[in-house]
């Protein structure tokens, strides 16, 4: 009998977050990560699909890109590659959503110099530093809004992100100084990350996508010769 109703309380669970989610699930999220990660950037940051299974809580994010800051010449710094999420379907229904692993396989990350002491990543660094209080703010003034639109009830969710791992990474180097090497291509170790916003019961969408971006960007840093 108990087995019965913890059957049908996962049931339960499902159907309500099927209705919520789905099928705009794919909408919310693409204006959510568009709205946030552009503000904290400063540069467009798109995704073209996000897929879930309201079985197991396994899904897929594809086209996630960064595009460069002004005055730089290749469209993306960041194109993340296959992104893969395993999800809490229980925490869908409650006010903190709660996100076992995003694995992120392959991102491409371009690295441009325009002089010695300009490039993109460091440019990006500045965007992030400067914006992430501000989108926040926003995010929280989205979430309070009195039109309750779908991608505003997401901001009005906090994320716990237990582990974010990034595997082959591989970091292009183009350099305009002249006399500098041309093109070179380095690869990049594994980038993980552990307990987002887990010490505060949750965090902001805006502040998560902050992090993560962050830790990108410092590990390129490391490993290039600016």
């Amino acid at each position: 009998m108990k087995k019965k109703y913890i059957v049908l309380g996962a049931l339960a669970v499902i159907s309500v977050a099927a209705y919520i989610f789905s099928p705009t699930l794919e909408s919310i999220v693409k204006k959510v990560v568009h709205k946030y990660g552009s503000e904290i950037t400063g540069t467009e940051v798109n995704l073209s699909g996000f897929k879930l299974s309201l079985t197991n809580g396994e899904g897929s994010i594809s086209g996630l890109t960064v595009a460069n800051p002004a005055n730089y010449k290749s469209p993306y710094l960041l194109d993340l590659g296959g992104i893969k999420v395993s999800i809490n379907l229980k925490s869908l229904t409650s006010d903190t959503i709660v996100i076992n692993e995003i694995r992120v396989d392959k991102p491409v990350i371009t690295y441009e110099m325009l002089s010695v002491t300009q490039n993109n990543i460091k440019q990006l660094q500045q965007n992030i530093a400067k914006n992430t209080a501000s989108a926040e703010k926003q995010e929280a003034k989205d979430a309070n809004t009195a039109t309750k639109k779908p991608e505003n009830k997401a901001a009005a969710k906090k994320v716990v992100i237990k582990k974010v791992i990034i595997n082959e990474g591989e970091l292009k180097v183009i350099s305009a100084i002249p006399g500098d090497k041309g093109a070179l291509d380095v690869k990049l170790p594994a980038i993980v990350l552990t307990d987002i916003g887990g010490n505060k019961q949750g965090t902001s969408i805006a502040a998560s996508i902050s992090k993560i971006l962050t830790k990108i960007l410092n590990t390129c840093l490391l490993y290039t010769s600016d």
